[in-house]
């Protein structure tokens, strides 16, 4: 677990993450905590899901974060939050590309960030790994997919729990490095307080999970042991069908905790 002072903020952020390869023969997640040369009292977390189905997922999720990584490090303080993820997800989807016509693969990822500044805390996401706020032991906030059921959903053609029965309510209506930029989804939180938490969680953990059991898992517990719980419950509930697990957890925490 990695702790970053954010001063001025009366709190620090801690950090960790969980993987399993599932019942995959490969993990093609990847996730990471970083820090960024201009901005050193910043953190950016993120994790990336090589597309199931595609080739080069392994490579794509990779590159998503070598490229995070460069950018993050050419990030200052005064950049706006909107700019830095659209030039991030450009940048991560040109690369995607060029990397697919050298390999002679089709490298596609899910992506899903969250960077905590003094003052405020931020986030985007293409495709459907998605990002959990949770306050007070309660999801306060979650990304809609960018699924057939997460636009039925967003266009309020169908509730929820009907998207969620949808034959084709899992397919992808972008990733970076298809055919298209993907445009993503920016929000951001302009007044954390300690005790907020983020996760960031690949689709084979949130699927095995509620809301709930999220929630009261990193209300009640330490990142690290909230985590080992939830990767727990997902694997068991996998039955040996389960696909690569991947969480990344930033809690804010008082100084002096």
């Amino acid at each position: 677990m990695t702790r970053v002072q954010t001063a001025p903020l009366a709190f620090t952020v801690a950090g960790c993450s969980a993987q399993h390869r599932g019942d995959r023969p490969e993990q093609q997640d990847r996730v990471a905590i970083l820090r960024g040369r201009r901005s050193p009292r910043s953190v950016l977390a993120l994790l990336a899901d090589g597309v199931g189905g595609r080739t080069g997922g392994a490579l794509a999720s990779e590159q998503v974060v070598a490229t995070a990584q460069r950018r993050f490090d050419e990030h200052g303080p005064d950049e706006p939050v909107e700019r830095f993820f659209e030039d991030l997800i450009a940048e991560v989807h040109i690369v995607l590309q060029l990397a697919g016509t050298t390999a002679s693969l089709q490298p596609h990822s899910t992506l899903v960030a969250v960077l905590v500044q003094a003052g405020r805390v931020d986030w985007c996401h293409v495709g459907d790994s998605r990002l959990y706020h949770v306050r007070d032991g309660r999801i306060a906030h979650r990304t809609v997919d960018d699924t057939l059921g997460g636009r039925l959903m967003r266009e309020r053609r169908l509730t929820a729990e009907r998207a969620r029965l949808h034959p084709s309510q899992a397919l992808l209506t972008q990733a970076l490095g298809g055919s298209r930029l993907p445009v993503p989804t920016v929000d951001g939180l302009g007044d954390p307080r300690a005790g907020d938490a983020f996760l960031l969680c690949s689709d084979g953990a949130w699927s095995e999970l509620s809301d709930e059991e999220i929630g009261q898992a990193i209300g009640g517990s330490p990142p690290r042991d909230a985590l080992a719980t939830l990767l727990e419950t997902a694997r068991e509930r996998a039955d040996g069908h389960g696909d690569n697990c991947s969480m990344v957890l930033l809690k804010l925490e008082p100084v002096g905790d």
